[in-house]
């Protein structure tokens, strides 16, 4: 009886397809740790926005107007202002900036405004994944 070294083709797929599994189950950690991150960011940028439209109130005496929600994108006209009156260096975007996650400003009166952005989980303390506003 000879022996044979090596291993069997089903040995070898058995293997594989642990191998597999552990790997999903680490890019599954992997997007919601990114996701929860992004999130954090948001909370922290629009901080930082409202934080640049306290600043315009105070020199100008109210807020920008924007009767139409307008997404904030850097080159608009009130990332144009809040910039021109150096209330804010550079616009903070969204980490993913497209389709729904993009931040939205409006004030039809430039006494009180609307921030509204999305969230992708539920980890932020008093804020739900999806639709989210913040104002004055």
């Amino acid at each position: 009886m000879t022996r044979r070294n090596g291993f069997t083709m089903v040995e070898m797929l058995v293997v594989i397809a642990i191998a597999a599994m552990l790997l999903s189950g680490v890019l599954v950690l992997f997007q919601s740790t990114r996701a929860k991150s992004r999130d954090a960011t948001r909370e922290q940028h629009i901080k930082t926005l409202q934080n640049a439209l306290a600043l315009h109130a105070n020199s100008r005496g109210k807020h920008p107007i924007a009767a139409v929600e307008i997404v904030l994108t850097g080159t608009d006209s009130v990332s144009t202002e809040l910039k021109n009156i150096e209330a804010i260096a550079q616009i903070p975007l969204d980490p993913l900036n497209q389709g729904n996650y993009q931040y939205r400003y409006t004030s039809s009166d430039g006494f009180v405004y609307l921030l509204r952005y999305y969230l992708e989980t539920n980890t932020i303390q008093g804020k739900s994944a999806g639709v989210n506003t913040a104002g004055p």
